[in-house]
């Protein structure tokens, strides 16, 4: 199995030395904390970015983090269409209602996000980690998947319309109530109570 590649972390942003503030290029890394709040910042590219208690507000389109943390942020609700995450960790971070459509995804660990309502219309996701997140009543339309590792999330009312799951594996994830069809679900990975729910939510008669 392929490695998730962890950010490049230079020491000042480790250790929060930097003074807070934003460069849209790659003179110098960056930190963000102290429930800063940023906003307006659509079309900007961000390397080597440490954000701690960040609310974002507003725009982010089209907005590239490359080898960023994000520790106990707030997206939710931003207009977060086309960005781009590669090489990042979110950590405990809010995406309630966040529009992540068309975004790219490469590299990126979620661990204990919230993202419920979240919308992820055509986004593209290689080598990527959920762990512990929750994706409750979010919606994957036409999604790619590629080496996506997931771990005790939540998907309940999830719908994945034209989305291929070959090689996800839910099992130890809540899926109930999951909108998707038998072509999208072909080759998931799946617990036998799962699948027993799967094959009655397509009007399968499965005797016990």
């Amino acid at each position: 199995m392929k490695k998730i590649s962890a950010p490049m972390i230079t020491a000042e942003m480790e250790n929060g030395s930097l003074k807070n503030g934003f460069r849209d290029d790659r003179s110098e890394a960056l930190f963000f904390c102290d429930e800063t709040s940023q906003k307006k910042l659509s079309g900007h590219s961000f390397f080597e970015c440490g954000f701690k208690n960040v609310v974002f507000e507003g725009s982010l389109r089209g907005c590239l983090f490359a080898d960023c943390v994000f520790d106990h942020c707030d997206f939710s609700n931003c207009d977060c269409h086309e960005a781009v995450f590669r090489r990042c960790e979110l950590k405990v971070c809010r995406m309630t209602g966040t529009d992540f459509s068309h975004g790219r995804f490469q590299d990126a660990v979620f661990q204990g996000c919230e993202s419920s309502y979240a919308n992820y219309a055509c986004a593209k996701w290689k080598l990527c980690a959920w762990k512990e997140t929750s994706f409750r009543d979010t919606y994957f339309m036409e999604c790619t998947f590629d080496d996506v590792r997931i771990g005790r999330c939540s998907f309940a009312q999830a719908e994945f319309t034209n989305s291929r799951l070959k090689g996800l594996d839910f099992s130890e994830s809540d899926i109930s109530g999951i909108t998707v069809g038998i072509y999208e679900l072909k080759g998931a990975v799946m617990n036998t109570e799962q699948a027993v729910a799967c094959a009655r939510l397509m009007g399968i008669v499965v005797k016990e």
